[in-house]
């Protein structure tokens, strides 16, 4: 009977650090990404999109001045993506002026954009790099106050 409880708790508590290293391993792993129904996990300012790939960055005027907001309300937020992999990046313009989401290198030469978007249209695009380090993503129209960084890091 004594062994049987033992054993109980042996099994219980095997249980429970299985669980943990789980855990724990889905944390570093989002370590990259902005958590709502996008599948993107929010760290401090850091969007990496996670899941189906979806990043999601709308403008947003504030005191008439124009910022990049992600779904979970960063600002200008620093993009993390995986080298290699395909990314979608939906937005939406709620605003009365028009938006371009230029990306470039750091030779600011010109790596992908969206389409113009005009106040109340949506667009979106595909966009990947086979190389790590650092970009920087900026609106056409707004480029001092609509400015952000992406982070490319080696696919996990």
């Amino acid at each position: 009977m004594l062994l049987k409880v033992y054993l109980n708790v042996l099994v219980a508590s095997l249980a429970l650090i299985a669980g943990l290293l789980v855990i724990s391993h889905i944390s570093s792993t989002q370590a990259l990404a902005q958590g709502d129904e996008n599948n993107e996990t929010k760290i401090s300012n850091t969007t990496v999109a996670t899941g189906n790939n979806t990043i999601i960055l709308n403008p947003q005027e504030t005191n008439e001045t124009y910022k990049w907001v992600n779904s979970s309300g960063g600002i200008n937020p620093t993009l993390g993506i995986a080298k290699g992999s395909e990314y979608l990046i939906k937005i939406k313009n709620p605003t009365d002026t028009k938006h371009e989401l230029i990306i470039e290198d750091a030779k600011h030469s010109e790596i992908a954009k969206s389409k113009e978007i005009q106040p109340g249209k949506n667009t979106e695009f595909k966009f990947s790099t086979e190389k790590t380090g650092q970009l920087n993503y900026y609106c056409e129209y707004h480029p001092e106050t609509m400015r952000g960084i992406i982070k490319i890091i080696e696919n996990p």
